[in-house]
């Protein structure tokens, strides 16, 4: 009877635990591997970026969380996401943008958007390759 009871309670627990697992947001998207690193600029900004977040740590301005990549070539791409960490500018909780291009082993040139926007979507539209980031920051692979 003990047993009967145990093996309940455990088949119970085990629901339970795999309910709680199902509900937690996955995040699928990953940048890809050549943009992950950590990359230092010449204005001294530092970004980390791991599969699924971007951070700048020499002066805390923000830290996101990717949502979605536009991948333009194997060089090139858009990392947009929701700011985990933000400033005055780029608040925490709203959508931001962080370009890359020229990328090598060694080598990138990065831009951010010079504000955040309330929606995913509104940030895809503005900021774009194309249309957004005119000024990018020379940046080299740090050891």
């Amino acid at each position: 009877m003990k047993n009967i009871k145990f093996s309940r309670l455990f088949a119970a627990f085990a629901f339970v635990a795999i309910l709680s697992l199902a509900g937690c947001k996955q995040n699928t998207v990953a940048a890809p591997d050549g943009i992950i690193g950590t990359w230092v600029s010449s204005y001294g900004e530092k970004f980390v970026i791991t599969e699924d977040t971007v951070a700048e740590t020499a002066f805390g301005m923000y830290e996101m969380e990717i949502e979605e990549i536009d991948e333009v070539d194997e060089t090139s791409g858009v990392l947009y996401g929701i700011l985990t960490k933000g400033s005055e500018y780029t608040p925490k909780d709203t959508y931001y943008a962080f370009a890359y291009k020229d990328l090598t082993a060694n080598s990138v040139k990065t831009a951010a958007a010079a504000t955040s926007y309330q929606t995913l979507d509104e940030v895809k539209e503005a900021c774009t390759i194309e249309n957004m980031f005119a000024f990018y920051s020379e940046c080299v692979r740090e050891e």
